[in-house]
C-alpha cells in the first residue's frame, strides 16, 4: 500500500513540473516518506535520481536511523 502511495505522489510531482498550479516539492517529500516505509530497494531508486538523489539521500538515511525500532523491548 505504501508503495502505491509513493508512486502516486511521484506521478503528481512529475505533473507538477509542467503544470504551474500543482506544487512539486511537497509531493516528492510525501513520495519519499512513503518509500521509506515501503522498502529499502525504493531508497536505492531515490538515490539514483539525477541531481537530486545524491543531495537528499544523506537526509533520508539520517531520518531512517531515527525511525528504526529496537529489535526487542524486553526490560529486566
Amino acid at each position: 500500500m505504501y508503495k502505491l502511495f509513493a508512486w502516486f505522489f511521484v506521478f503528481l510531482a512529475f505533473i507538477g513540473l509542467f503544470v504551474p498550479l500543482i506544487p512539486t516539492v511537497p509531493f516528492f517529500l510525501l513520495a519519499i516518506f512513503f518509500m521509506l516505509k515501503s522498502s529499502k530497494r525504493d531508497l536505492v531508486r531515490i538515490k539514483r535520481i539525477p541531481f537530486v538523489g545524491k543531495r537528499i539521500y544523506p537526509y533520508i538515511k539520517r531520518w531512517a536511523k531515527w525511525n528504526i525500532r529496537p529489535q526487542s523491548s524486553y526490560i529486566s
